[in-house]
C-alpha cells in the first residue's frame, strides 16, 4: 500500500494517522510506504515508526515511491 501526503495535508495529525495505519498493516503482514515532499513530516514518520514489524518506507518523491511499490507488488 502506498500513501501519498500532499503539502496541504502534511501535519502531525496526518503523520499520527499514517503511523496507526502502519501498525495495523504490520499486524496484517502488509507493507506500507509513504511519499511526501514535506521533510518535517518525513522525519516524524521515520522517527516514530518503531522497530516492530515491517519497516515503514518513506519516500521524498512520489514517482520513486510508485515505482518501488510496483516492484514490491510484482
Amino acid at each position: 500500500m502506498l500513501v501519498v501526503i500532499d503539502d496541504a495535508a502534511a501535519t502531525p495529525a496526518t503523520a499520527s494517522a499514517v503511523l496507526r495505519a502502519h501498525r495495523q498493516c504490520g499486524n496484517l503482514k502488509r507493507l506500507l510506504s509513504v511519499a511526501t515532499h514535506d521533510a518535517p513530516t518525513r522525519r516524524l514518520l521515520e522517527d516514530d515508526a518503531g522497530s516492530g514489524g515491517p519497516r515503514l518506507v518513506v519516500h521524498p518523491r512520489i514517482d520513486v515511491a510508485i515505482d518501488t511499490a510496483y516492484i514490491a507488488a510484482a
